[in-house]
């Protein structure tokens, strides 16, 4: 296997697990922010500590499907 196909299998695994756990924040937080014991949390303690795991899911599967991005875009951009 060549250098630049381990880039393009890399920069691919890492894309779809950081849109995957992106995802899964994205639709974690929505199922907390519609829960009642969401809602007390927050009303009661200042913010769900749901929320705040789904927003640090969001955040890291953003930064990883990024970094998968720029190794796709980085080899495709090489090889030309």
């Amino acid at each position: 296997m060549k250098r630049s196909d381990s880039r393009l299998l890399a920069g691919l695994i890492l894309f779809v697990i950081g849109a995957a756990v992106f995802a899964y924040g994205i639709i974690q937080y929505n199922n907390d922010r519609a829960s009642l014991g969401g809602s007390l949390e927050r009303i009661f303690v200042g913010s769900s500590s749901v929320e705040q795991q789904a927003i640090i899911e969001m955040i890291t599967g953003g930064a990883v499907a990024l970094i998968g991005l720029v190794l796709l875009l980085t080899r495709r951009a090489r090889s030309r």
